[in-house]
């Protein structure tokens, strides 16, 4: 950065200061899932905070994007790739230019501001901590990435969106997950204090590029948040690029950066402690709210019909179909707690939806076109034996249980034996 004092680099830091203040300053409460932010819920008092700023980036978008339409995303409070926050983001950096231009030029004559550099390192810092905590939680609790489900792996990868083969990639292993939402939260921790913040600030900035990059390449509508993140971070590095640089590169000896107090004038190290806690805790403890309930039922037992089986018998109607290509045989059935999939001959997938039951032997579902199915199901070992109607014909099938050579892959360190 500029010598302090330098009025190209008060003009920056004002304009870094406005600029990064309207954009993250709307997302705010955004960070509380429990309070319907990160798009947990489409109402709540985050999605109400968001619609308040929601007029300006609408206004933007309709007039130099040209876009047409009710744009429900944006009025749903999304804080996804929307025009409309796309259109805050230009209404941001115009109104930091602006401002900038006109602070810098009203104190030209008795410079001020020392406390502009503060703020804004304190603003980034907990701008990036508080939106990354509750993706951190979300893969710690893996709710974010949840473990592959039989119909996901029914999908052939060229059949997949480039999103979805990105979420597979990241569901099926989840030691990789955990270690993104570990190393997600040690930025956290680390940017909550100064003698640690431009640790946390690399530490996001390594963390967080992947993510952008990931984004961008496999199209997941988040990108221009994590690449907001990004350069968040980026200047916050950028502060102690000179110290970084001769330390890391030069290999020369570096003495301890100024302190730029902003608060500790004003609070006490308690006071200011707990602010911490409240304010980053907060965001954890309505992030762990939130996912609670996904991932407690990650954790209840399956019914012995769950699962992915392999039809081996199938009659329709009375008549065995399995000497065939009838295109309605069914090949294979994935049962799932709130779904059915069924890979038809044809090579189709009929996904149907389950409806509760009154017997625990039943399987109730329905599908597209208005077919419904009411089968009997009895287990025995591997079997799976289906009695019923579907679509208003009798079934009768037999199955076999089946799993993936995906998943029933082990970790190896060696090949050759």
């Amino acid at each position: 950065m500029p010598e302090p004092g330098n009025s190209t680099r008060r003009l920056l830091e004002r304009f870094a200061l406005i600029a990064f203040g309207l954009y993250h300053i709307p997302l705010f409460l955004n960070n509380y899932p429990s309070l319907g932010g990160g798009g947990f819920s489409d109402h709540g008092l985050a999605v109400s905070w968001g619609h308040a700023f929601t007029p300006a980036g609408m206004w933007v978008a309709r007039t130099l994007f040209h876009m047409t339409g009710p744009m429900p995303a944006a009025v749903a409070g999304d804080n996804g790739d929307t025009g409309e926050e796309f259109g805050r983001l230009l209404l941001a950096i115009v109104i930091g230019f602006v401002g900038a231009i006109a602070w810098t030029f009203a104190d030209r004559k008795k410079p001020g501001g020392r406390w502009v550099e503060g703020t804004l390192r304190v603003m980034l810092r907990y701008s990036i901590a508080l939106g990354l905590a509750s993706y951190a939680v979300a893969k710690l609790l893996p709710t974010q990435f949840p473990p592959l489900t039989p119909s996901s792996l029914e999908n052939r990868i060229g059949d997949l969106a480039p999103m979805r083969l990105l979420w597979n990639f990241m569901q099926y292993s989840r030691p990789y997950a955990f270690f993104g939402g570990l190393m997600e939260m040690l930025a956290v921790v680390l940017l909550c204090f100064r003698r640690t913040a431009t640790l946390g600030a690399l530490t996001c900035l390594a963390v967080m590029s992947n993510v952008a990059l990931l984004n961008l390449a496999y199209g997941v509508p988040v990108k221009l948040y994590s690449s907001m993140l990004v350069v968040s971070a980026a200047v916050l590095v950028l502060y102690d690029a000179r110290r970084l640089i001769a330390m890391l590169v030069k290999n020369e000896p570096v003495a301890a950066a100024p302190d730029v107090p902003v608060f500790t004038d004003c609070f006490s190290a308690p006071v200011r402690w707990t602010i911490k806690v409240v304010l980053v805790g907060s965001v954890i403890l309505s992030s762990v709210v939130a996912v609670e309930p996904s991932y407690a039922a990650q954790k209840v037992a399956p019914s012995p019909v769950e699962g992915a089986w392999v039809i081996n018998s199938f009659a329709l109607g009375g008549k065995s179909l399995d000497s065939t290509a009838n295109p309605a045989r069914w090949r294979r059935m994935v049962v799932e707690p709130n779904s059915i999939t069924v890979r038809l001959e044809s090579d189709a997938l009929m996904r149907c939806r389950r409806t509760p039951a009154t017997d625990a032997a039943s399987l109730v579902f329905a599908c597209s076109k208005g077919r419904q199915g009411d089968l009997h199901w009895k287990r025995s070992g591997d079997t799976l034996r289906l009695d019923g109607v579907f679509d208003s014909t009798r079934v009768a099938a037999s199955g076999m249980h089946t799993d993936y050579p995906l998943m029933q892959s082990k970790f190896r360190l060696i090949f050759d034996r």
